[in-house]
């Protein structure tokens, strides 16, 4: 058989590394007094030595740093519920750093038996492993003996992390080539890290615990005892801590998912070693190297990313795509991703998983996600007054991978495009509202009556268009679709209760369409296309942001694509007493070293007057608490709500938005991918016809569904009484010290009417044949009673027969 040369990377003969052994270690006699002890570490078959052999031993030792100077490690980041529960991690490299009183002193002494018996005696590099390394390489036996210490390992994979997360090729290739020059240097900084007082020997074995690879992509012992056993790394026993510390010797070669057998034989050698220390006992040994390889483990896949996440993967990506847009969290998004991925963040965020569940249940019970109509259904909850995003669900399962089958999205229909969802949908007459803010911005009434005739509206004012105006012919021409007889005027209460599209379309006259959807903006209803944390989002002009669609069919009926998220948000405000918070999903984010990072939580801010917002409430109120109301009196039992329907153009989507004091929830159904009108299929038992479904006939049932469940055990949270000015409807009237009549009326209506009279009031239900369910019955005392003020009356409202 040939030989090859000295000088060949492949191998090198008996005499040349007896040479080199010679000539490096008189060079290092002079440096250290460490002669041939120190360079037996650097005697490797397979290894090129002829630019060692040119250099001067004394030079060269002393050329290299005698500090060792690496940037932290990258650590996963994890993504947790409002509870704390887990629900993502994030990492480039799968690693959980835990100190080493969270490390089972079973799994410290397993790798000190196995890598480094005389780690707590020796001072950064073992003359006597050297030594032994020195003559097997030398002697060429068969296998590679490096002599390396733990601390010297340590420094390795420091050195090599460091320059892979910094994505320094050459630093990569320095920390990775078999040459002597890289064990000298490695030596070199063991021993300076060892004369450092600050790291301790058990310093120096937790962090080669946290550093080491512990299986194919699992990095430090914790993320492998989670991954090969489902357990923490301070919860080992011998046989598991022994089955760990012989993998980092070779990741994949003695992973014992692919290799069991080669997992079981390494496992036993390391038992071994642990007997030999006297680690454990003899029956210990007996008991853990019998036990199959196949049994001790307990597999816990985990993915970086939100695909794990179930049915919370939805939430999970808008958290962290919220990070990565948000320059609070760091200045470019490469070192938000490089933060998010690898900096060890805790991510607190906002999600309450009990209303989660409930969430996810109903949609899918009512439109299963492979369910052949192809059609979505999502709910989105923000908190009132602080913008938390308390529930984010859709009927679909998060798949951000290419491989998808039926029921599986990538794309959230709750939020905007840039946070991961698309354009939108039509939010129909869920905009309504919107025009409602301006009119009563604008010093009108809720009582102040408008024309209900459909006709063709030529002009709208718009100050931001060119002359002024919107302008077309033969003009606008709404049509109404309502379950009510409508007079040629009806006060502009009655026109939201009912949806009249021709009443909202001559209050637009008497406003101004870029006023409006200004006042929209101001509450965060912005077209779904534009990033909400883009500074011009919220400063460009507003005819800018719409374009063609600044007209009365998009700014009044609401043929505007807007995310669900900012719609509930929207609503929150009115909740909240004309406060607007900025919907957030996070409440904190922690760095490694348990410092909070500069994220805005809440980000509020007094966008309407408090006087304002309260009529708004109070109106929506009767929206849904009045059965006649599009909200057909879905209330939620033992909570005051409000709401408004909506549906687009022929019907395509449809939605409820509406809030208690606590919770504003949106609720979206239709087609996420096409224009397709709901229809030969049921929901609920309920078969649904083409053209006969409204926002009232899917979201509605289950925005009352799901706010009922979620409200259950919440305190009841008063709704402002009605408008201080015309507390009832025309024609009627209300005097200081006389008990109004209030028959007929629904509850917050009378409520209005009797503080008006200066009454408290109580409220007692009871059935009736002859007055509906949620109506007022009567009064005790009677109408017309002459009562001093401040006293109470018992309102008796219907339940119905």
């Amino acid at each position: 058989m040939s030989q090859t040369a000295s000088g060949s990377p492949a191998h090198r003969s008996l005499p040349a590394a007896l040479a080199q052994t010679v000539y490096l270690l008189l060079g290092l006699l002079a440096v250290a007094g460490l002669g041939g002890v120190l360079m037996a570490a650097f005697f490797l078959p397979a290894v090129s030595v002829t630019s060692a052999a040119a250099e001067d031993g004394v030079a060269l030792f002393e050329s290299y740093p005698a500090e060792l100077d690496v940037a932290p490690l990258n650590e996963a980041s994890r993504i947790e519920a409002a509870d704390g529960s887990l629900l993502a991690t994030f990492y480039s490299e799968n690693r959980i750093m835990v100190p080493l009183e969270e490390i089972s002193p079973h799994m410290q002494h397993a790798v000190i038996a196995v890598e480094d018996r005389r780690f707590y005696e020796h001072g950064g590099i073992d003359p006597r492993g050297m030594l032994r390394a020195l003559a097997n390489n030398a002697a060429g036996s068969g296998g590679t003996q490096g002599g390396s210490t733990l601390t010297q390992q340590y420094v390795k994979n420091a050195l090599l992390m460091d320059a892979v997360q910094r994505g320094d090729q050459e630093d990569i290739k320095r920390a990775t080539e078999q040459t002597y020059g890289r064990k000298l240097r490695e030596a070199k900084l063991a021993i300076a890290l060892e004369s450092d007082p600050e790291w301790s020997k058990e310093r120096i074995l937790n962090s080669y615990l946290n550093v080491a690879q512990f299986g194919p992509s699992q990095y430090g012992v914790e993320t492998g005892s989670l991954h090969y056993f489902s357990k923490s790394a301070k919860d080992l026993n011998p046989g598991e801590a022994a089955l760990l510390a012989g993998i980092t010797n070779g990741p994949n070669q003695y992973d014992p998912v692919k290799h069991p057998e080669a997992g079981q034989r390494r496992r036993n050698e390391v038992l071994a070693d642990m007997k030999r220390d006297k680690y454990i006992t003899e029956e210990e040994y007996t008991k853990y190297s019998q036990q199959p390889v196949e049994e001790m483990l307990k597999i816990q896949n985990v993915r970086a990313g939100c695909s794990d996440a179930g049915a919370d993967g939805f939430f999970c990506d808008y958290v962290t795509r919220t990070l990565l847009n948000d320059p609070s969290f760091a200045p470019t998004y490469d070192e938000r991703r490089k933060l998010l991925y690898g900096g060890g963040l805790t991510i607190k965020t906002t999600l309450d998983r009990g209303k989660q569940k409930k969430a996810v249940d109903i949609l899918n019970r009512k439109v299963p996600a492979d369910s052949e109509s192809g059609f979505g259904h999502s709910i989105v909850t923000v908190e009132p007054g602080t913008g938390k995003v308390l529930v984010m669900a859709q009927n679909r399962t998060f798949n951000p991978h290419q491989e998808t089958k039926p029921g599986d999205t990538a794309v959230n229909y709750n939020v905007p495009k840039a946070l991961g969802g698309g354009n939108g949908f039509p939010v129909g007459s869920t905009f309504k509202p919107f025009v409602l803010q301006n009119w009563l911005e604008s010093g009108k009434s809720i009582y102040d009556r408008v024309g209900t005739k459909r006709e063709a509206m030529p002009s709208f004012p718009a100050k931001c268009l060119p002359r002024g105006a919107w302008r077309e012919r033969p003009g606008y021409n709404p049509d109404n679709a309502v379950s009510v007889s409508l007079a040629p005027m009806e006060t502009v209460l009655n026109s939201t209760k009912f949806s009249v599209n021709t009443s909202y379309a001559n209050m637009a006259r008497q406003l101004d369409l870029c006023d409006i959807a200004e006042g929209a903006r101001k509450i965060g209803a912005v077209p779904a296309s534009f990033n909400p944390y883009s500074e011009n989002t919220w400063k460009m002009p507003i005819e800018e942001m719409y374009k063609t669609e600044l007209a009365p069919s998009v700014v009044v009926l609401g043929e505007l694509r807007i995310s669900a998220l900012d719609m509930a948000s929207a609503y929150a405000t009115y909740a909240a007493e004309g406060k607007y918070c900025k919907p957030t999903p996070i409440t904190e984010v922690i760095d490694r070293d348990g410092k909070p990072l500069p994220v805005k939580s809440e980000n509020c801010e007094q966008a309407m007057s408090k006087e304002d917002a309260d009529q708004m409430a109070w109106v929506l109120q009767q929206d849904l608490e009045d059965p006649r109301a599009t909200g057909r009196g879905r209330t939620i039992p033992g909570h005051p709500a409000g709401g408004k329907t909506g549906t687009s153009g022929h019907q395509f989507h449809t939605w409820y938005v509406g809030f208690t004091r606590q919770m504003s929830t949106a609720v979206w159904f239709g087609h996420p991918q096409a224009n397709i009108r709901p229809g030969g299929w049921s929901v609920d038992g309920e078969y649904l016809r083409s053209g006969h479904v409204w926002g009232n006939t899917v979201s509605l049932p289950t925005w009352q569904e799901y706010m009922t469940a979620a409200s259950e055990g919440l305190p009841s949270e008063p709704f402002p009484a009605a408008p201080s000015t015309d507390r009832t409807p025309p024609g009627d009237s209300v005097q200081k010290g006389v008990v109004p009549d209030v028959a007929g009326m629904v509850l917050s209506e009378a409520q209005g009417a009797l503080t008006a009279a200066g009454y408290s009031h109580k409220v007692e239900k009871v059935p009736s044949d002859t007055v509906e369910k949620h109506r007022v019955i009567g009064t005790e005392p009677a109408p017309g009673t002459k009562l001093p003020e401040g006293q109470s009356v018992v309102i008796r409202q219907s339940t119905g027969p």
